[in-house]
């Protein structure tokens, strides 16, 4: 290669740099390099590859979508049985709210999970009700004009795993299928093909659902909208945090949960802290500092007596140190980008689609109107933890 053909392709490689920097400073969204990794690690590997089997009114404007288990290689709960989904239109065309439900977990010789998808649709309560009466006022619910999707969780892998277990011991048939990502896909395929492109995304879980939401979520909605949409995550009540304490059931359960759940072949190759022995915070760290069109939040009480039970935490100090030290790392690498709302004094579970989401407060800030200025992008999505007061 002569010096003149060196200085143009040289000149050519700047050129085509600099486009990509200004290209990606006017399109907000994932990181084309990043996008690439999670390509390569098969995030988006069932993309487009499932659709309903049927589709029927499930009363209330919802209707309920059913998915073909397809001998086995569908979309299906752990038993095998079929993954449901239900979709509601909303009023303002361009805003999808997905929620992953929540249902335990299972892992070898651990069986506290959901087997069975739903049949019925969500109650009207929560985020799925247009508002919430008081008795003494009447509080309108932020997310009222989005449609909604809201999927059945009962594969038992918190959304994320991908692998087929031989279990004599599962009472409830010989193999367990732990389809979290196909089911996911699924999920987000099927608000793609009801309500189209959003504008804004609200993706949001609860519990194992919240995990999920926290998860591969964010990412493998990249795949299915897009980096045009601005992706608003709500964890709520998905720890997204383990506890690490080096005493064999603890290690024990880790390494079942990863054999079984095989999560980790999902994390990019540049997110070097990734580990089933790391703290799973360390996805979402690097997933932020890669999609400037993302913002997330997390839901807790500080005393929550499930995610102690799932997580083998004897009490509430000690649950409390583990997420206000995980999560508020998070907060302070990204603070404009990810903030918490921990409740104290309280040993209960989720939020979202209770009527906590409209009476519960923290600092005297209510649930609602800070995830209405979440979703607004207000001063008001402050990060909140409260002093510590012992569960009564």
């Amino acid at each position: 290669m002569n010096r003149r053909t060196r200085f143009l392709v040289r000149s050519s490689l700047l050129l085509l740099a600099f486009s990509t920097i200004a290209f990606h400073a006017r399109c907000p969204g994932l990181d084309p390099i990043a996008r690439l990794e999670l390509e390569a690690a098969g995030v988006n590997k069932y993309v487009g590859e499932f659709t309903p089997a049927t589709s029927e009114d499930a009363g209330n404007g919802w209707t309920k979508h059913t998915f073909d288990p397809d001998g086995g290689n569908g979309p299906i709960c752990i038993a095998g049985t079929p993954l449901t989904v239900f979709t509601r239109p909303g009023t303002h065309p361009r805003k999808t709210l997905i929620f992953l439900d929540g249902g335990g977990a299972c892992w070898q010789d651990f069986y506290f999970c959901s087997v069975l998808a739903d049949e019925d649709a969500p109650p009207d309560v929560g985020i799925f009700a247009s508002s919430f009466d008081t008795g003494t006022e009447v509080i309108d619910n932020p997310l009222s004009e989005y449609s909604i999707v809201a999927a059945s969780y009962c594969d038992g892998s918190v959304w994320a795993g991908d692998n087929d277990v031989v279990d004599g011991n599962f009472p409830f048939g010989p193999v367990r299928f732990h389809r979290g990502l196909r089911n996911l896909t699924a999920t987000l395929d099927l608000a793609r093909a009801e309500f189209g492109l959003p504008r804004k995304l609200f993706l949001s879980g609860s519990s194992a659902g919240g995990v999920g939401a926290a998860a591969l979520a964010p990412s493998l909605a990249r795949f299915v909208f897009g980096n045009f949409p601005r992706i608003k995550v709500f964890n709520d009540a998905g720890p997204v945090a383990t506890n690490i304490f080096p005493i064999p059931p603890v290690l024990e359960a880790i390494a079942a949960r990863e054999a079984d759940w095989q999560i980790s072949q999902f994390y990019p190759e540049s997110c070097t802290e990734c580990s089933p022995y790391a703290q799973p915070t360390e996805l979402i760290k690097w997933r932020l500092g890669r999609d400037s069109g993302l913002a997330e939040s997390f839901y807790s009480t500080d005393g929550d007596s499930t995610n102690r039970f799932f997580l083998a935490i004897p009490n509430q100090e000690i649950y409390r140190a583990l997420i206000t030290s995980v999560h508020g790392d998070v907060n302070a690498t990204f603070p404009d980008t990810y903030k918490t709302f921990i409740r104290s004094g309280d040993d209960s579970h989720t939020a979202l689609a209770t009527p906590l989401f409209y009476v519960g407060t923290a600092n005297g800030v209510p649930l609602h109107e800070w995830t209405d200025d979440f979703v607004h992008n207000r001063p008001g999505w402050i990060d909140i933890v409260e002093d510590f007061v012992p569960v009564p």
